[in-house]
């Protein structure tokens, strides 16, 4: 008897899990091409690629603060001048809708076109 009544109340708690709906306490991430977009608003072409008049890509990574501003950026690029250029540039700056507590990490290419 007791074997069945636990085994009963075992299958109704399985069954309650099943259907239960957790609770979504993160908040929606803004979609990527919003982040290039913001980051763009924020970017002119470093000097270093306007004098070679030749296409780029510069890969960044950086945290959002809780505040919504980039921090902890670092520049990956052989030129130290576009890399002081772009750190310059985006340090500090706000992007809406990205900033947390958790300091998730952000890594986007920038791609430089000639003009």
């Amino acid at each position: 008897m007791k074997k069945s009544l636990f085994l009963v109340a075992l299958v109704g708690f399985l069954a309650t899990q099943v259907y239960a709906d957790p609770a979504k306490s993160r908040k929606l991430k803004a979609p990527k091409a919003s982040l290039e977009k913001q980051l763009a608003s924020y970017i002119s072409t470093p000097d270093a690629l306007k004098q070679a008049q030749q296409a780029g890509v510069v890969v960044i990574q950086f945290r959002v603060n809780a505040e919504n501003e980039v921090c902890q950026l670092s520049v990956f690029s052989h030129n130290e001048q576009i890399n002081n250029s772009l750190t310059r540039q985006l340090t500090g700056k706000k992007l809406a809708g990205y900033g947390s507590d958790t300091g998730e990490l952000h890594t986007v290419r920038l791609r430089f076109q000639p003009e």
